[in-house]
């Protein structure tokens, strides 16, 4: 990923307000959030429709809690793909009910898979079908104890990167 010839969007302290107001709870009426920033309607309506059109938000959707859906198992598991591979098992991993998120990576691994499952004999049977691909050389795979620290979306760290490339300041907003 490279920042060469890319434009990146401006944001000012009504827009990073609004996008941490919506962070938190992305069902806070524009008019909550207009009230809260002693702002109009108006604006919210146009500064959000903006962020939306210019890519900054790409989607609004549920935070999902596995664990109440009985998936009460997380794993981290690297994949190790034979080369050239990678993409086509990508694409035919995507679509497995367990894996919640694919990362291609750098080092020993070129992807990791974060996935969930409801005990270890569905982690197992998903392992094992898993290296019976013929691309995979090889797995590693992590069960996570305990969840330190979960932030969705990464509202934090997008806002300091943002405001470090436009070499801006971070104010009381974070």
């Amino acid at each position: 990923m490279t920042n060469e010839n890319k434009d990146f969007i401006k944001l000012d302290d009504i827009d990073v307000s609004i996008l941490k107001i919506i962070n938190e709870d992305v069902r806070t009426s524009y008019r909550q959030i207009s009230r809260s920033l002693d702002v109009s309607v108006g604006t919210v309506h146009n500064r959000i429709d903006k962020m939306v059109k210019s890519g900054v938000i790409k989607k609004f959707s549920p935070v999902i809690d596995h664990e109440i859906l009985g998936y009460v198992l997380t794993t981290i598991i690297g994949v190790r793909v034979k080369g050239g591979k990678l993409k086509n098992w990508e694409e035919k991993t995507y679509f497995n009910k367990n894996v919640v998120g694919i990362y291609d990576v750098t080092g020993e691994y070129d992807a990791f898979l974060i996935a969930k499952f409801k005990d270890t004999n569905e982690l197992n049977t998903f392992i094992k079908d898993l290296v019976k691909d013929p691309n995979i050389e090889r797995t590693y795979t992590q069960t996570v104890l305990d969840v330190i620290k979960r932030r969705y979306g990464f509202f934090k760290y997008i806002i300091i990167q943002i405001f470090n490339l436009l070499n801006q300041t971070i104010t009381t907003f974070i």
